[in-house]
């Protein structure tokens, strides 16, 4: 129940209403029980409902203020009148339970009907992780790892960490039949065995002077050599199988190389000299070698040529260009500085932003190839529903603040300070002085 001032305040109420339209029809509908389940509500002394928690959780996030002015404008909205610590609390521990949101978001993102239909067919998922830097002179950062379905053009899993949780496929589950692609940073036995006991086949990009390769009596032999005999006879395609290890485990794989055209090349050994200058360290014969050709390991038979394969993999860029509308269109690069919970909860609230305008701009063009035949670009599309979800957030908050008030005097009046402060000083110290 909002109290008296809310009901009052028919702007309050359209602004309200806009975000009931516009977020609420998209977040899970047992909100409430995950919210007691997990701890984030347990008082309703200040909050009264898991909705109104949220409305000034996500209204923090995509605003660049302080919990004194979200104290504030939780006070101008008539949510809550609780102080600016009270808040900081609040969002500390929301991490379990916006986790849990999450999970939920992306498990009903299509519905059961449409998610039928891709049964039967081999599930191909894109997993790939980025960083987010946090500001101040720490540089901590949160890594999101993904889990992206190709079929069904959806995010399906995701994970946030600190800095210090390595890229993996152990932070996902799979099922039999799965295809799981990813780049070089999880080109390692460990993942590729992981990804054999779950029942699921892998195309994994290695960094071929890292990877143990055996044959059938167990001896090692170098990929490096291979590739240095292919180039000495001109050929531009290599596939042999062997064995990899990890852990008593020995597993079948299969190694494809495809060497790059000479621009293509030539493009990724500038790359790769220029990043060892930038680490100050010196790059190896054996690591230019390399950068001239594609190669991954892969569970996938004979049936499979290798052009097959590598036509394949290259469909793992999609998963770079979620990243990249994340980043770059929403312009979310750094998150605030703050505490691991406090770091984690911000990034989970970018990530439910971040699905709810995928999932809008997906409606949008599920209904437009279907009605018109048409289709927009994914870049303006998504930008235009990210800018859409934020000004809902934003609940138009500042226009509901009256300063002239004494309600907000516990919010907005100057705090002790160790320091002087210069500005009060100079208005009653030195400026009396100039003036006479």
């Amino acid at each position: 129940m909002q109290n008296n001032f809310t009901k009052l305040n028919s702007s309050i109420q359209e602004s309200f209403k806009n975000w009931d339209n516009k977020i609420l029809p998209y977040l899970p509908q047992q909100m409430d029980e995950m919210a007691k389940r997990t701890g984030a509500m347990q008082r309703k002394r200040g909050v009264c409902s898991c909705v109104d928690l949220l409305r000034m959780l996500f209204l923090y996030a995509s605003s660049n203020f302080s919990f004194r002015i979200l104290a504030a404008a939780a006070c101008a909205l008539g949510v809550s009148t609780i102080s600016d610590t009270a808040w900081r609390k609040h969002f500390s521990k929301a991490s379990p339970f916006l986790r849990e949101m999450l999970h939920s978001l992306l498990s009903s993102f299509l519905p059961a009907s449409d998610i039928s239909a891709f049964r039967g067919v081999k599930n191909v998922l894109l997993v790939d992780a980025s960083a987010i830097r946090q500001d101040g002179k720490r540089q901590d950062q949160q890594r999101i790892h993904l889990c992206y379905s190709l079929n069904e053009n959806r995010m399906k899993q995701v994970k946030v960490s600190d800095k210090h949780t390595a890229e993996s496929l152990i932070h996902f589950s799979m099922e039999k039949g799965d295809l799981v692609m990813a780049d070089a940073g999880y080109g390692t036995a460990q993942n590729y065995i992981y990804a054999q006991e779950q029942g699921a086949d892998a195309i994994l990009r290695i960094t071929p002077k890292n990877f143990c390769l055996y044959d059938a009596d167990g001896k090692k032999f170098s990929l490096t050599a291979l590739l240095e005999e292919a180039e000495e006879k001109h050929m531009e395609w290599i596939d042999v199988f062997g064995f990899c290890r990890y852990k008593g485990e020995t597993r079948f794989v299969r190694v494809i190389a495809h060497k790059l055209p000479d621009c293509q090349a030539e493009k990724a050994r500038k790359r790769k000299t220029r990043k060892a200058s930038k680490n100050q360290r010196q790059i190896g014969a054996e690591t230019l070698l390399s950068a001239g050709w594609i190669t991954v390991i892969t569970s996938l038979g004979a049936e499979y040529c290798g052009e097959e394969i590598l036509h394949l993999y290259r469909s793992r860029w999609q998963v770079e260009l979620l990243f990249k509308r994340f980043k770059q269109n929403f312009s979310i690069h750094t998150i605030k500085a703050g505490s691991i919970a406090y770091a984690e909860t911000e990034t989970l609230l970018w990530l439910i932003i971040w699905t709810i305008a995928e999932r809008q701009s997906f409606q949008a063009e599920c209904f437009l190839a279907e009605k018109c035949g048409i289709s927009y670009s994914a870049y303006e599309e998504c930008k235009i529903s990210f800018i859409q979800v934020t000004d809902a957030l934003h609940l138009s908050w500042s226009l509901f603040v009256d300063l002239t008030d004494k309600k907000y005097a516990r919010y907005l009046s100057k705090k002790q300070r160790r320091r002087i402060n210069q500005n009060d000083e100079f208005h009653s110290a030195v400026l009396p002085g100039l003036l006479s």
